[in-house]
């Protein structure tokens, strides 16, 4: 990313710490499942659904070796499915859920930059930075 736009890992911690300090785990889950449609929303404006449900399911395959809990996300024709991970986050950790998703997101971001030569990556991260937590 140029200088002008913070890596991928500075956003999506800057995003997070704009949002409640510590949030309930179903609250933190509504948080990166918005910020993920937001991204899926833009992403697919240029990129097309196909390509994108190919790029999400590779990243989610290769964090979720990291966290294992993050398999039970579903990637459809629709983005990212958080459902199957509410049963699962009363055994997890809040911060250990915290940090799987936001490696997530930000390996989302840095695979999608690195594929388009950071085309896209100013007009993510502003997607990203444009959801807030619920009033």
């Amino acid at each position: 990313m140029s200088e002008r736009h913070p890596l991928p890992r500075e956003a999506v911690r800057a995003w997070r710490q704009r949002q409640v300090p510590r949030p309930s785990s179903p609250a933190l889950l509504d948080l990166f499942e918005r910020g993920c449609q937001a991204l899926w929303r833009r992403g697919r404006l240029a990129l097309g659904e196909v390509t994108l449900v190919v790029i999400l399911e590779r990243v989610l395959q290769r964090v979720a070796q990291a966290h294992p809990h993050l398999s039970a996300l579903a990637v459809t024709s629709e983005g990212l499915r958080f459902e199957g991970l509410h049963p699962v986050v009363a055994e997890l950790e809040p911060e250990r859920l915290e940090e799987s998703l936001v490696v997530l997101v930000e390996e989302w971001l840095r695979v999608l930059g690195a594929l388009t030569g950071e085309v896209l990556s100013a007009a993510l991260l502003e997607a990203l930075l444009a959801v807030e937590r619920p009033r």
